[in-house]
């Protein structure tokens, strides 16, 4: 089973422009202000087949063809009156107001030019890719508009495929649209009720998911996620579920901003975990049932105080460890130890203050605590006129080592660490030449032996950077498979850096680890590395047609270990036309003579007509995996296409996933059949109907044969 159905009420634009009425030949009138002021106005552009003026009652009456046009706005219907003492026109008869907004077909239009309000009777909206048709659609005020008693889709037939019906539509322009009870119908049939629903102008996701199934751990499911909005700074979901064998919970999301200070999103989650153990709740269980409560709660901010200060901050509260695993396996793969913490940083002309503390708040967890973290970054400053540029970054650490419970074991320390580095940056020629030294000095309150307490570590480093760049310009034009080359630019960038930093006054194995500022020793190498880029110009903008790195590190017989080429590295991108893109890098390790990873991906696709694209991806990892992906899609004809992913295990020689997909048009909407199979977690087929206008908006229903692919969860 595989995702959600989404029901979503759709946005109707309209827009009333003041227009009036008269004659047979295009007169201009000024529209007329209660208070007779008329320099305001502008001018309205009337044409009629018959005018007719009445000077004492002050109207106009037009009939045949009348065309009333106001700046970008055009009124047309077969007749209409205008009184120009109030301002209200009254048209009738295949009355048509056009906008750039939209059109409003309708059998009869009462408007008042002064206030900019009126109403239809019996009318029909386009604004697309919104059509809408109610009884009486009137506008109100400025910006509001409301209909009676219509329906509002996506469709564009005479007998949409689908409506949402609703008794009352309050629409805001270019803002909100909030419907009270709100009907879906596909076809004649009904599908789902909501008492009242709002939908933001161009916001395209869904407002209900409802996400039914079958898991071999869960038994069968309902995860139902409703949005809710009260305004734009306050929004969020509501989490209903079920799972058969582990009972009902429930959450609550919060997506908020608080103007000027910031925003974040607040999330809950609870249930009382009842795993039963028979294969469904009617069955006899042969062991009683264990009650377990179980949630997590996270929140998350981020404030920019002012253009050069930011504060963020994470507050993430789990239950037990397997939770996260259990319930939301998508946060879990991507990470499983969520951290607490909060950052401050502040930035100053000549350099950057920091502020951190982390809190383990989860006892099953083993963490570092900072309490508190404090960092000054002095960027790189020139010593007056010398040419001589000096840049620091200090670091002042309260650091708490704690294991994971039930232990109670503790490592604790202070520690300063300073690192300094004075560069004198110069060119010889064509090359650019950047020498620097420099030491590092950190003091620990604590070490492995109190007879080390109070400890000051050093060190000295020194090296220097080399670069320079060769371009040549190739007067080249050609345009062939859609490769478009207006001249061409070789650019060839060399660079070597040296680094040699000494050994520590004191052995890192002295010190406990609190992360990798404990762990410095001794380094002597070079680094090379060539990049080369192809550019042209299109649009008078500069492309990378390809573009190459390859870099390795040389370690010098004083670093420890064999002294010798360490690892080489490559990055390729290759993008000659819009149809084509090539990536790849590699590792290569020499001292193993072995290589560690290597990956490449190449994207084609019609460049033409757009029939088909076709995608190629290998995934290589020394002892971990070696696989090839394939992903392709066709289409037929304008109704039906086929696509198809595969993901094959080179080392095992088989399938580790394959997907196809089925995919039919059916006018406003496309269904797709698919049909996927992962070694290890079974198979599944379900049915998704997409809303072409809202490609985000679908109704997804199917069933998993043995268990469901990770992250299905209303959480996201």
């Amino acid at each position: 089973m595989k995702k959600f159905i989404q029901i979503l009420a759709l946005p109707v634009l309209l827009l009333f422009i003041a227009t009036t009425c008269p004659a047979e030949s295009p007169v201009e009138l000024p529209a007329q202000s209660s208070t007779g002021d008329t320099s305001q106005s502008k001018a309205i552009i009337i044409n009629a087949d018959q005018t007719e003026f009445l000077q004492k009652e002050n109207k106009a009456f037009l009939i045949g063809n009348v065309e009333i046009i106001r700046e970008n706005t055009i009124l047309t219907c077969d007749q209409a009156e205008l009184d120009k003492n109030t301002g209200v026109a009254h048209a009738k008869g295949h009355v048509i107001l056009r906008s750039a907004q939209g059109t409003i077909v309708g059998d009869e239009l009462t408007f008042n030019f002064e206030k900019m309000t009126g109403d239809f009777v019996g009318a029909k909206l386009t604004a697309e890719p919104y059509y809408a048709s109610g009884e009486k659609i009137e506008k109100v005020g400025e910006n509001h508009i409301v209909m009676q008693r219509g329906y509002m889709t996506t469709c564009d037939l005479h007998k949409p495929h689908y409506k949402l019906n609703a008794k009352k539509v309050d629409i805001y322009p270019k803002d909100k649209v909030v419907a009270r009870r709100v009907n879906m119908t596909v076809g004649p049939a009904p599908v789902l009720f909501i008492p009242q629903y709002t939908q933001i102008i161009n916001d395209k996701k869904p407002r209900v998911i409802y996400t039914p199934g079958y898991d071999k751990q869960w038994g069968a499911f309902l995860l139902q996620t409703w949005r809710y909005y009260f305004s734009e700074n306050f929004k969020g979901n509501i989490h209903l579920d079920y799972r058969e064998r582990r009972d009902f919970a429930s959450g609550v999301d919060l997506d908020y901003k608080i103007p000027n200070r910031g925003k974040g999103v607040i999330k809950t989650y609870y249930t009382l975990d009842r795993p039963i153990t028979a294969k469904h709740f009617w069955q006899e269980r042969p062991s009683p049932t264990p009650e377990h409560e179980r949630f997590k709660g996270e929140w998350r901010h981020k404030w920019d105080i002012d253009d050069t200060a930011t504060a963020t901050w994470q507050y993430y509260k789990l239950s037990d460890p397997s939770f996260l695993k259990d319930y939301f396996k998508r946060e879990y793969e991507k990470d499983r130890e969520p951290p607490t913490f909060f950052v401050l940083t502040k930035g100053f002309t000549h350099g950057t203050v920091g502020l951190r503390t982390d809190v383990r708040v989860n006892r099953f967890t083993s963490a570092v605590d900072r309490l508190p973290e404090l960092s000054y970054d002095i960027s790189s400053q020139e010593l007056g006129d010398s040419g001589v540029y000096w840049k620091n970054k200090t670091l002042f650490s309260n650091l708490v080592s704690r294991a994971a419970s039930p232990t109670e074991d503790r490592k604790k320390t202070m520690r300063v660490d300073t690192d300094n580095e004075l560069s004198y940056p110069f060119k010889v020629a064509f090359l650019e030449l950047r020498p620097f030294v420099g030491g590092r000095e950190t003091y620990f309150s604590r070490s492995k032996d109190p007879a080390d307490y109070h400890s000051m570590r050093g060190l000295f480093k020194t090296g220097a950077d080399l670069s320079t760049k060769f371009f040549r310009i190739f007067d080249l034009q050609t345009k062939y498979l859609g490769v478009e080359i207006n001249r061409l630019r070789h650019i060839i960038t060399p660079s070597v850096s040296y680094l040699f930093t000494t050994d520590p006054t004191i052995a890192s194995d002295k010190f406990n680890s609190f992360d990798a500022i404990d762990t410095i020793t001794r380094s002597h190498s070079i680094t090379f590395a060539l990049e080369n880029k192809l550019q042209t110009k299109r649009n008078d903008e500069n492309v990378d047609l390809f573009r190459s790195i390859v870099s390795s590190d040389f370690l010098l017989k004083e670093n420890p270990g064999t002294g010798s080429f360490n690892s080489i590295k490559t990055d390729f991108e290759i993008n000659p036309a819009n149809w084509l893109t090539f990536n790849s890098d590699t590792d290569y390790s020499s001292p193993r003579d072995k290589l560690l990873s290597s990956n490449f991906d190449i994207y084609v696709h019609d460049p033409q007509k757009k029939k088909w694209r076709f995608g190629l991806g290998k995934r290589y990892t020394l002892d971990v995996d070696d696989q090839i992906t394939t992903d392709w899609q066709y289409v037929l004809n304008p109704k039906w296409k086929i696509s198809a992913y595969n993901r094959f295990d080179i080392d095992r020689g088989i399938h580790k996933e394959q997907e196809f997909v089925l995919t039919r048009d059916l006018h406003c909407w496309e269904v797709a059949l698919n049909f996927n199979e992962t070694r290890g977690e079974g198979s599944e087929i379900w049915l998704v109907f997409t809303l072409k206008a809202f490609p985000e908006m679908m109704l997804d229903v199917g069933t998993s044969f043995n268990r469901r692919k990770a992250g299905s969860q209303s959480s996201e």
